[in-house]
């Protein structure tokens, strides 16, 4: 986790910043963060099967839909993967481990996208493990 705060500038420094808007579904890390965090904060043993936990939790399945289709995309160009996933559905991420992740942005980037800010920490969070030759 170290080097995904270390590594998280960089490569935000390279990311362009989307405008800010509340949507019911969250569709920047900002809006992500505060439904997450209210989400948690709320202690009720229902809070997993509330509307607003399956808008976060739909919204975090596009994003990795997203991500997937991505590197799917790149393979088929021949470029090398960014990132090496377990395949889906074995990662087991929480909605705590991506809020704590998706905590690592700088306020000033908690304006970017979703889908952007999940393909930054995937990529951090599962770096492939190159041939040394």
């Amino acid at each position: 986790m170290i080097g995904l705060t270390r590594m998280l500038p960089a490569l935000l420094a390279t990311q362009a910043a989307a405008p800010f808007a509340f949507q019911t579904t969250p569709h920047t890390v900002a809006e992500f963060l505060a439904q997450a965090d209210a989400l948690l904060l709320s202690g009720h043993e229902t809070a997993g099967s509330t509307a607003q936990a399956d808008a976060i939790r739909s919204a975090i399945q596009q994003a990795a839909m997203a991500y997937r289709s991505s590197l799917a995309e790149a393979a088929l160009r021949g470029e090398p993967a960014a990132s090496c996933p377990p395949p889906p559905g074995q990662a087991q991420l929480s909605l705590a481990d991506i809020s704590d992740d998706l905590r690592a942005f700088p306020q000033a980037h908690r304006s970017m996208p979703l889908d952007t800010a999940f393909a930054l920490v995937m990529t951090l969070r599962y770096p492939c493990q190159r041939e040394v030759k």
